[in-house]
């Protein structure tokens, strides 16, 4: 599928200049596009089905997918490859019961919440709109615009592709964000040589077409992270029902946890290259231990919490997993060691901050820190980092990198499970990461 989406061509029968929507199409396949969109708003759907035929008899040979815009029945009509559908479309779950489980089927997400939900389905890609503002589709959303472009890429479980805006000026960065292609209109339909701009947008688009490293960990992430947000200690969290002894016995072992990570976030600041590099993981040991060490000290005071209690083996073994990425002295396997307890937090914060009322719940202090926007764009930028150090690891590397995150990753379930459940159950699970990816 991803390579289906490199330049990805919707059509716009307004920008043809006199020629037909076949001689674009053609022209078009021959410098490149790699699937087809055809958009039809204001014609009948006897009108549509024939266009359709036509449009699918001329890249039938071409061996390029036709998409339909909108409308399954016209898919189901003349046997398109697939429908992409946008959120005040048919529900997908009804158009992939309709289409079948052949087909292909792209969704629209117009923001992060869309993207987070689009998680959840099988859909074949997501199409990122609007990245930018665009006058071939004036309802649309706010756009992403690059940084957040960049955000939905790391956290789609699916391929994607950027819509909006799309040409030979933002091609380049558009790809380095790492999103699988571009959906292109006016740059193509409505230039002077529909092939040359082709061929002039694929040359950018492979040529700038990098991987996310970060998407590809939270894609292998997403069934540990699924069962963080649906378990019981994060939903009582957020609803403030959680018994005030789980998560006293929770603060207890984040205590002794933040201790270790104020240290290490010390040691990465002392592995980092650049001063920029050193300065940032100072300054999340300083706001850790201001900020949360701040928060700890309100919430033991406010729920009369006994700190002085051992490590669990949940929080020892997550310790020493940390350490020993640390210790490797690799950069990038150390970032993919501590990555979790950042990006992990801070996305468990901002979904509590969805849907939390956090006039009535006791515990909103703790949810406010993790969900902040100071948090959030420190997280980003060691994202980046990361990203930038996986282009030029060796296989080896990336594969010990993606190790310790999942590791890490699980060992964030395994201490909110130990903060419901403490001593009354196993966290053998924590040994294997079979049952989890």
């Amino acid at each position: 599928m991803k390579d289906k989406l490199k330049l990805y061509l919707v059509t716009d029968r307004s920008l043809l200049c006199g020629r037909t929507l076949s001689q674009i199409i053609t022209a078009a396949a021959d410098g490149g596009v790699t699937m087809v969109q055809l958009r039809e708003k204001d014609i009948t759907t006897s009108e549509f089905i024939a266009l359709a035929q036509c449009v699918k008899e001329c890249l039938k040979p071409l061996n390029i997918p036709l998409i339909i815009n909108d409308r399954v029945d016209v898919a189901l009509a003349v046997d398109a490859d697939g429908v992409h559908i946008g959120q005040s479309d048919m529900p997908y779950n009804i158009a992939r019961k309709l289409l079948g489980r052949n087909k292909i089927i792209g969704l629209s997400v117009e923001n992060i919440d869309d993207l987070l939900a689009a998680n959840d389905l099988d859909v074949d890609y997501v199409g990122i709109s609007p990245v930018f503002a665009t006058t071939t589709k004036t309802d649309t959303a706010a756009p992403f615009g690059i940084n957040g472009l960049k955000e939905a890429v790391r956290l789609s479980t699916h391929p994607t592709v950027a819509i909006g805006g799309m040409n030979r000026d933002t091609a380049r960065d558009v790809m380095q964000t790492g999103c699988d292609g571009i959906a292109v209109v006016s740059a193509i339909s409505a230039a002077d040589d529909p092939t040359e701009a082709a061929s002039e947008l694929k040359t950018i688009v492979m040529s700038n077409a990098r991987e996310s490293w970060a998407q590809s960990a939270w894609q292998k992430s997403a069934n540990i992270y699924r069962s963080i947000l649906s378990h019981r200690f994060i939903k009582e969290l957020a609803d403030g029902s959680l018994d005030n002894s789980k998560f006293a016995g929770y603060i207890g072992q984040d205590e002794i946890y933040l201790r270790n990570y104020y240290a290490q976030m010390f040691m990465l600041a002392d592995m980092m290259t650049s001063s920029n590099d050193k300065e940032l993981f100072k300054s999340f040991a300083m706001s850790g231990m201001e900020g949360e060490k701040a928060m700890h000290d309100l919430l033991i005071n406010k729920f009369n919490i006994n700190t002085d209690v051992a490590a669990s083996p949940v929080t020892r073994d997550y310790n020493n997993l940390i350490c020993e990425g640390i210790a490797t002295n690799n950069i990038a396997i150390a970032l993919a060691a501590v990555l979790p307890c950042m990006w992990i937090y801070n996305q468990v914060g901002l979904h509590i901050l969805k849907t939390a009322d956090l006039n009535n719940n006791p515990y909103h202090e703790w949810i406010t820190e993790y969900g902040n926007e100071t948090f959030t764009q420190g997280v980003n930028q060691v994202l980046d980092m990361i990203d930038e150090a996986a282009i030029n690891a060796d296989a080896e590397t990336k594969s010990l990198m993606t190790q310790y995150f999942l590791k890490a990753a699980l060992y964030e379930y395994a201490f909110w499970d130990y903060g419901y459940y403490a001593d009354t159950k196993s966290y053998d699970y924590t040994n294997s990461l079979t049952e989890w990816i």
